[in-house]
């Protein structure tokens, strides 16, 4: 087991959005998170990362407890998320925001990960010294997950990549998270394009209301009505988690 999500309460003052919930990745595994808006899926990545604090519960990753790390030390640890919205350094170029990815592990940058990461993404290469301002949105965010990439993470978080994002784009960004996860990096994808998730992930969470509503494997959650009255507007009480 990679991480291992146990219990986890998380509460925005006095208000509770996460209740109890339970997850797990393992290594080289592509799991999906989906859910409505509210549902408490960026939440939840955000709490792995350590961006947001915990009421209650553990976040193990490795073997290592991460319940209190800070967001460094996390890094550190493997995680890497690539927050939703195409979040790069807009005033730096391609080049320098792919060394800002380098420094949890190498606080000078590693010039030596560049050449895979612009053979992985040749978009990037042709434009590694225009300013990342200048790039479409597409490009945007194909940059962060490359910046995410070029970390070496052992846990890859996804979040809603394909906000905003022309089809062909989306396609390309689940297209190498399916490669990477063949190579052996863990991919944690949050989602609202269901079809599209499903169809590159291996395992599936359904979230409603700060739970856990279905858990199951990709092609089983892709064919059961939960998970159409969940999006349709339906509520569903939160299943027994089973492993898979």
């Amino acid at each position: 087991m990679l991480l291992d999500v146990q219990d986890l309460h998380v509460a925005y003052g006095k208000a509770e959005v996460v209740h109890g919930l339970s997850m797990q990745v393992r290594a080289g595994e592509f799991v999906v998170v989906l859910g409505r808006n509210g549902a408490g899926k960026s939440t939840v990545m955000h709490a792995v990362s350590g961006l947001v604090p915990k009421r209650a519960g553990r976040v193990l990753f490795g073997g290592q407890d991460l319940s209190h790390a800070t967001p460094r030390q996390t890094v550190q640890a493997g995680i890497v998320q690539v927050l939703e919205g195409h979040r790069v350094f807009q005033t730096l170029s391609v080049e320098d925001n792919l060394l800002i990815g380098t420094y949890a592990r190498t606080p000078r940058g590693d010039r030596s990960k560049l050449e895979p990461i612009y053979a992985m993404f040749p978009e990037l290469a042709d434009r590694r010294q225009q300013m990342a301002s200048r790039l479409s949105g597409g490009q945007q965010q194909i940059l962060a997950v490359a910046q995410g990439v070029i970390g070496e993470p052992r846990l890859l978080i996804l979040d809603e990549p394909s906000g905003g994002l022309a089809p062909i784009v989306i396609d390309r960004i689940l297209d190498v998270a399916s490669r990477l996860c063949r190579d052996g990096l863990a991919i944690l994808l949050v989602e609202q394009l269901v079809e599209k998730a499903l169809r590159h992930a291996h395992y599936g969470y359904l979230f409603e209301t700060g739970r856990v509503a279905a858990e199951a494997f990709a092609d089983e959650l892709g064919q059961g009505d939960l998970l159409h009255r969940v999006f349709l507007g339906g509520h569903a009480q939160p299943t027994e988690e089973t492993a898979p």
